[in-house]
């Protein structure tokens, strides 16, 4: 059984539940207009006349036509064109000769109209309206019938989910199996007086498994799995979104389970905080009194996610109700090979004898499950497009770059000279980086567009890190800056082009968060910035600019040196992307050697290794 509905799933249920507002409205505004147009087909109101001022309108010659309902009263129309050139008179007595004798002899028009027809056009009148509010009562309670089926919401399903099915992320993993224990076993933990849990929190970056560990826990808990989103909690009549809560932890109740809130961001924001409407604030107080409500002998957990815990309300935070906050973050490159092994096993792709895991896992830092799930599945794509039975690592590489970089554009022009300049900048790029960021090897560095970019060169992280130092940053910088300063040094200041505005923005950031966040300004020392606390003041702010812009120009002349340092090897490889459009990290490090340049080479390190005396540690 599916635990997660699909989306073609909800939007067909939100129109069934809206279909009968829509008719509703759809309803009235016919019952509106044809009141409307009744209205206005109707002739204007007459004048009321007394019979003897009748009976001189008729010897004077103004009357034109009269209409007679005899026993009720007499209708008629003068000479006139004005609008209120009717005019009645009640006459209820049978006798009407004295009125046919002075209107034949003026010529006047006399026609008898039906007794009682006004009455029962009136009644008509009447019913048409009354069966209108029939119909808007009937459509009324449909729609509430319809909301009420829906306050009720979360499926039961049974998770076949288990902690074999999930890789990285030991430390999450390892607390949810504690949460597991007290959904097996409550009783041994009542005995010591202990409180199971109520509510877990998982917070972390899109994509690092949230869904997929709640479902796990229910799966090896081997209880009911009741998941909701945060958005599809509240409605537009109030107190839906409360009925839909006690409808859920009354089905959770009756057995025990999890109940997974995603997106819990959505419904326990901050009471008063911007929020849409009350409604809002009263689904929210009642998810607090229903997580206070059950008893821990019940077995309910509630499991919420989130990418934003900081938007959350402190009441839903506090002991008793979401116990626990597990930090669900991106995995390292173990975990990351892990995770690849695992998909690659799950869904049974088969891979070459070249492609390495474990590389492919350093080659992919600061990514999320999701993301190298879509890695392999876009490698065994590309595989099947090629006709080929196993899954290559130039397969991997394809469907990387395609992710990391985007899609060849296949049929891009250029003229030669653009084509030099990017091949110059790209040098340029791969140089700095060597020499001054050994840790981050080069991985490949090519002109072949791809995206917005006509050029890229890729480096991979040797080991994650944790902490960077000033000198990495500062490395990150010049790395940034050498495409510009390699296109002024070899075409001149007056010739370089706009290649280099996300280099500019990139290392622009690297330099406010090292002098804004970090206290590595030199002015401006330890000072930090701090949105949440007192402002600074606008001369600190001026200081730090400051800062930035001298950390850039003090970076930007010290790689323009090193690059007329070796301005051979700059030329080389520039020369060399010219002719073959694509050269790996060991192609383009033998032109630098054979130029002269003496490159670090730093092996991968496992995680808690030493990376030239900067500890890791995850």
């Amino acid at each position: 059984m599916q635990v997660f509905k699909n989306a073609d799933f909800h939007r067909r249920t939100r129109f069934r539940s809206l279909a009968p507002w829509l008719l509703l409205a759809a309803v009235a505004l016919v019952c509106v207009g044809a009141y409307a147009f009744h209205r206005s087909r109707q002739p204007p109101e007459p004048r009321l006349l007394g019979y003897s001022t009748l009976l001189a309108d008729l010897a004077a010659k103004r009357v034109v036509s009269l209409e007679i309902e005899p026993g009720r009263e007499i209708r008629g129309r003068w000479h006139s064109t004005a609008q209120d050139s009717l005019f009645r008179v009640v006459y209820t007595s049978p006798a009407f000769d004295e009125v046919l004798r002075r209107a034949e002899a003026v010529g006047v028009t006399v026609e008898f109209a039906e007794r009682g027809r006004q009455n029962r056009m009136e009644i008509i009148n009447l019913l048409v309206v009354l069966a209108g509010f029939v119909v808007l009562g009937y459509l009324v309670s449909r729609g509430l019938s319809g909301q009420a089926s829906a306050g009720t919401l979360g499926d039961e399903a049974v998770s076949t989910t288990t902690f074999a099915n999930v890789a990285g992320n030991e430390g999450t993993v390892a607390e949810l199996r504690e949460i597991v224990e007290f959904l097996k076993s409550p009783g041994k933990f009542d005995k010591v007086g202990a409180r199971v849990p109520k509510g877990v929190l998982m917070y972390g970056p899109p994509g690092t498994g949230k869904t997929l560990m709640a479902r796990a826990v229910a799966g090896e808990g081997g209880v009911p799995f009741f998941a909701i989103s945060g958005s599809e909690v509240t409605g537009f009549l109030i107190g839906l979104g409360a009925a839909r809560l006690k409808g859920l932890f009354r089905k959770a109740r009756k057995r025990g389970g999890v109940i997974f809130i995603d997106e819990i961001d959505a419904l326990g924001s901050r009471r008063g905080n911007n929020r849409s409407h009350n409604e809002d604030d009263r689904t929210l107080n009642q998810l607090l009194v229903e997580m206070d409500g059950f008893s821990q002998r019940e077995g309910v957990l509630v499991i919420g996610a989130t990418n934003r815990p900081e938007d959350l309300d402190q009441a839903l935070l506090r002991p008793g109700r979401f116990d626990r906050s597990v930090a669900v973050g991106l995995p390292s490159a173990d975990e990351r090979e892990a995770i690849l092994r695992l998909h690659v096993t799950e869904r049974a792709v088969p891979v070459a004898n070249d492609v390495d895991l474990g590389r492919l896992a350093r080659l992919m830092p600061q990514t999320s499950g999701a993301d190298l799930a879509n890695l392999v599945n876009e490698a065994a794509i590309v595989a099947a497009r090629q006709g080929a039975d196993t899954v290559a690592w130039g397969h991997i590489e394809s469907a990387r770059d395609r992710l990391l970089l985007g899609k060849e554009r296949t049929g891009f022009r250029a003229t030669d000279g653009e084509w030099q300049v990017v091949a110059v900048h790209e040098a340029g790029h791969a140089l700095a980086g060597v020499i001054c960021c050994p840790e981050d090897g080069l991985h490949k560095v090519t002109i072949q567009p791809r995206g917005q970019a006509m050029g890229v060169a890729f480096f991979s992280p040797a080991a994650d890190q944790h902490l960077h130092s000033r000198r990495y940053l500062e490395s990150q910088i010049l790395k940034g800056l050498a495409g510009r300063a390699a296109e002024e040094m070899v075409f001149g200041p007056e010739l370089v082009t706009s290649g280099a505005k996300n280099d500019l923005q990139h290392t622009t950031r690297i330099a406010r968060e090292m002098v804004y966040h970090l206290g590595m300004g030199r002015t401006t020392g330890l000072i930090a910035h701090d949105t949440h606390s007192a402002p600074l003041s606008g001369e600190s702010h001026a200081g730090m600019d400051r800062d930035v812009k001298e950390i850039v120009e003090r970076l930007y002349a010290r790689v323009k040196g090193l690059l007329e340092l070796h301005r051979p090897a700059l030329d080389a490889l520039a020369r060399a992307l010219l002719e073959q459009e694509t050269l790996t990290g060991e192609e383009a490090i033998a032109v630098f050697e054979a130029n002269g340049v003496s490159v670090v080479r730093i092996a991968p390190t496992r995680p808690g290794v030493a990376v030239r005396g900067v500890p890791t540690t995850d």
